[in-house]
This record gives structure tokens, C-alpha cells and sequence, in this order.
């Protein structure tokens, strides 16, 4: 129990291939049982409460061991989608905004999977997993259950995106941190600041502007089913 919860770092743990693809097969069941049971409540209510008990355990960890701000702040991407999925009321454009977030994300970061340096098993380890395949779940069970169209224009999910990634570039030029990969993002860590900020928020505008067109078409496809029925 100790080694799972020491502050003492190391290196970020191996991912063997059995396990990557062992990842990989989750992420595909994750993406079925959201399509599959989104509309059962035990299910939604069952991976909000995996999701809160992992926020809760890690961040009583973070300030427990006094975790530097570099590190512990809920400002990765992700975080803060994992958040506004769980606690944002459902018509909110915030909530949409970063529930496409969590499902392009979770898919990203479990597809390419960076953990803290601490020795697997590591509650940080432990946490990245458990939370990006919930954050992945809620995500998509809230876009399928209540995606709106009308909330969210392309342009507008860009003009966040790029905000936001100001906001946290600034943050990590206080807290010396690497939030949204924006200090050194993996594909160019040592391009200048400003290149990284516009190439990482260019790909994650990307990301979300095509998840967003993936739940339009949906959308459209559904809402003439409404309409019938309510006629």
C-alpha cells in the first residue's frame, strides 16, 4: 500500500503489448456498452459513481501528499472534462462542449496512454485507467442522450478550444506544469511555445469538431423519429 501511494517518482511504467492490446479491446467494450445500455439508469449512475470515487481518491491523494500544483491542478483536458461530465447540468453548451472532449480525449489517451513517473501499481496509474474508461463511457452516454445541435456552432467549438489552451498555457508558464500537453506536447517538444499552443489546439479543434459531426448526423437521423411519434 505504501508503494501504491508514494510521491516518490520514477519513471512512467512499460505498457506491454499483451496489456496495450488488452487497452485497446476495453476502449472497443467501453464504446459498445455506452451504444448499448445509454439508456439504462443503473448503468449511467453506476460509471458516474466510478468516476467520482476516482476523482475523490485521487485528489485526496494529490493534497494528502501535498502533490505540487505543477501536477495536481484538475486542468488537463480530460480533468476537466471528467468534471463538467459528472457535475454540469445536461443543457448546459459547457457540458456538450466537453463531453466531446472526454470521448475524443479518453479515445486518445488510451490510445496513446501517458502515465505519471511512478511505479506501476501506482494510484496514479490506476486512476489514468478507471478514469479515462469511465470519462469515455459518460461522455458518450450523455452525448447519446442528450446531444443538441443547436448548443454548439463549429466555430464556437474552436474559439474554446483555443481559449481555453491560452488560458492553460499561461497556467503552465506559472505552475512550470505540462497541462493540455502545451509544454511539450509529444509530437514536437521542442517546437517554440506558440507553434505548440497552435498545433495542439488545431488538432484537439479537430478532434471534437469531427465527434460533433458524428452526433449531428445521429441527431438529424433521430429527431424526424420524434417528430413522428409526437404527431
Amino acid at each position: 500500500m505504501k508503494d501504491f501511494l508514494t510521491r516518490t517518482q520514477t519513471a512512467p511504467p512499460p505498457i506491454p503489448f499483451l496489456w496495450y492490446g488488452i487497452m485497446i479491446a476495453l476502449v472497443l467494450l467501453s464504446i459498445y456498452g455506452s451504444f448499448k445500455y445509454h439508456s439504462n439508469p443503473r448503468f449511467v449512475k453506476l460509471f458516474k459513481w466510478i468516476q467520482i470515487v476516482q476523482l475523490i481518491a485521487l485528489y485526496t491523494w494529490y493534497f494528502g501528499f501535498r502533490i505540487p500544483f505543477a501536477n495536481s491542478l484538475p486542468l488537463y483536458h480530460c480533468r476537466l472534462a471528467m468534471f463538467a461530465v459528472v457535475f454540469l447540468p445536461d443543457k448546459w453548451r459547457s457540458k456538450q462542449y466537453f463531453a466531446l472532449m472526454g470521448a475524443s480525449g479518453a479515445v486518445f489517451a488510451l490510445g496513446y496512454p501517458v502515465f505519471d513517473p511512478y511505479d506501476f501499481p501506482h494510484i496514479t496509474s490506476f486512476s489514468f485507467l478507471i478514469g479515462h474508461y469511465a470519462l469515455l463511457v459518460n461522455s458518450l452516454v450523455y452525448l447519446l442522450n442528450h446531444y443538441d445541435k443547436t448548443l454548439l456552432k463549429k466555430y464556437m467549438i474552436v474559439a474554446y478550444t483555443f481559449i481555453l489552451n491560452l488560458f492553460l498555457v499561461a497556467v503552465n508558464q506559472v505552475t512550470g506544469g505540462n497541462y493540455g500537453l502545451l509544454k511539450s506536447p509529444p509530437f514536437v517538444p521542442n517546437a517554440p511555445l506558440w507553434l505548440k499552443y497552435l498545433l495542439v489546439s488545431l488538432i484537439l479543434s479537430l478532434a471534437l469538431v469531427l465527434f460533433d459531426e458524428l452526433f449531428k448526423r445521429r441527431w438529424k437521423k433521430l429527431v424526424p423519429v420524434y417528430q413522428r411519434a409526437d404527431t
